[in-house]
């Protein structure tokens, strides 16, 4: 599509039967260079798309389909291409690549998944719920590949990773004048030579920011918020960016800057009081 004058000037045919839920990029930022190839995923199938091929844009050698119902939902990829795929029903599946097993399964907590990206290292993954957000550590901490990634290595049995969960406090939802519903999380997209330093999602009005460096340290009720006047459909930081969020409303594209995102009080939540809803249990893999 020619975003300037807003006309689609190239269709792709993927497939004749599969419907494509999501595209993403090769490998992480694949999208800033000339790798002209994506990965696409349907409800029960994963593959690389090509444009450049004639006709359908399918890649056959790397189409994998499961002959059971796994509704997947989301899919990222890190900078070295490892792939992780998400589903509805709550399952996390970790690639080393396109076309090769599935290294890890993670299972599934029930709830299903609206999104997932992963830190450019693949360390790290931030999962998206209605209502809260998980922060998974891929990295084996033991047994005989301790030091390798759940994307190259398969977690032992016993080991699998403890999530971080990421939620609003009660008392913010409680004076919050809408039900808690996130649109997909994201890391800030880092440099060259910088790691990822925030986590950003929304939900209504809002605009949600966390620290990265702080959660990792074990402080997850920290977090600052700020109130738009329309609905944010989306929203990322901008590339190479830790300061300024771009978010997606229902007629409109605008820039936020994070310092403007303060942490919640009565003078920057002055809201309308509702009835506070019950909160779900944590769970663990």
């Amino acid at each position: 599509m020619d975003l300037e004058v807003g006309k689609v000037v190239e269709e792709w045919k993927v497939s004749d039967d599969i419907q494509i839920r999501n595209a993403v990029p090769t490998s992480k930022f694949a999208q800033m260079t000339s790798e002209p190839t994506l990965i696409g995923h349907g409800r029960n199938s994963v593959f690389k798309i090509d444009p450049r091929l004639s006709g359908l844009k399918m890649v056959d050698s790397l189409y994998k389909r499961y002959t059971t119902k796994q509704e997947f939902a989301a899919a990222i990829t890190d900078e070295a291409g490892h792939l992780a795929v998400a589903s509805d029903k709550g399952e996390i599946r970790l690639f080393e690549a396109i076309g090769k097993n599935v290294k890890t399964a993670l299972p599934s907590i029930r709830d299903p998944i609206r999104g997932i990206d992963v830190t450019a290292d693949g360390r790290y993954m931030v999962v998206t719920y209605k209502t809260y957000l998980l922060l998974i550590d891929t990295l084996i901490s033991e047994g005989r590949y301790a030091g390798k990634l759940g994307f190259e290595r398969s977690f032992p049995a016993d080991a699998k990773p403890t999530p971080r969960r990421l939620q609003i406090r009660p008392e913010n939802v409680a004076v919050m004048d809408q039900e808690i519903s996130f649109t997909p999380a994201r890391f800030n997209s880092i440099s060259e030579n910088s790691d990822e330093t925030s986590i950003v999602t929304s939900t209504g009005h809002y605009i949600i920011s966390w620290d990265f460096n702080q959660v990792n340290s074990g402080t997850l009720g920290e977090y600052k918020i700020r109130k738009l006047a329309y609905r944010i459909v989306q929203d990322a930081f901008a590339h190479g960016s830790d300061s300024k969020i771009i978010v997606a409303m229902e007629n409109d594209v605008k820039m936020a800057k994070k310092e403007a995102l303060k942490r919640p009080t009565r003078q920057s939540l002055p809201l309308t009081p509702r009835r506070l809803r019950s909160s779900k249990v944590e769970k663990r893999f």
